[in-house]
């Protein structure tokens, strides 16, 4: 079945319902699904249908106060700030947006991030994108379902090395109301190590 073929056919399974009821004599019927095209509608109806997981990102939702501790190279002093954040549930429930507004080594920051849990691969993913850069950060890993910490790896643009490095981010769950945030990146020497935290207290 070709890619436009499906789109009709998830479409027309969507409005099948309420156009049938408002069709007047005459309108064509939607096209009826072979067995093949009925098991594909399944697999992508199951894929995109929110879980558990879901359900958990979820209760991220409102409003945080957030406590930035940043490190510019290893062993250098941390630098404090303060921000606040809020998480909305978007698009049924399938995604939890997350808007960031602060202050960073005392300029005015804003960021705004999306994650959710991929039914495909099974994996959390997050991206991330802020107003001290023009690159877009992709997360992605595997947490198992009631693990308390979760660490997601991949890739964005650095502006010292002049391409895109690895980083890895770990989100830490104390309660329903409070959660610690780790980002970690290549250092000088192109080790890794602790570039931010940040403390997440509802308010």
């Amino acid at each position: 079945m070709t890619p436009s073929k499906l789109v009709l056919l998830l479409t027309a399974a969507t409005f099948a319902a309420p156009v049938a009821k408002a069709q007047d004599a005459g309108t064509q019927a939607p096209p009826q699904m072979s067995a093949a095209e009925q098991e594909m509608m399944q697999k992508y109806m199951k894929a995109a249908t929110p879980g558990p997981e879901h359900q958990k990102l979820a209760k991220l939702a409102g409003k945080w106060k957030l406590q930035f501790t940043s490190w510019f190279a290893p062993g250098a002093p941390p630098q404090k700030s303060e921000g606040n954040a809020e998480f909305k549930a978007v698009l049924g429930g399938r995604y939890v947006q997350q808007e960031v507004k602060g202050d960073m080594g005392g300029q005015p920051f804003e960021g705004m991030g999306t994650m959710g849990f991929d039914n495909v691969t099974k994996e959390r993913f997050a991206t991330w994108t802020d107003s001290m850069s023009t690159g877009l950060m992709v997360m992605r890993g595997k947490c198992p379902a009631d693990a308390k910490k979760c660490t997601t790896k991949g890739h964005m643009s650095d502006a010292i090395a002049g391409k895109e490095v690895a980083f890895s981010e770990t989100t830490t769950m104390t309660d329903d109301d409070h959660f610690t945030f780790e980002l970690r990146g290549p250092g000088p020497d192109g080790k890794q190590f602790k570039m931010m935290e940040i403390v997440y207290t509802r308010q």
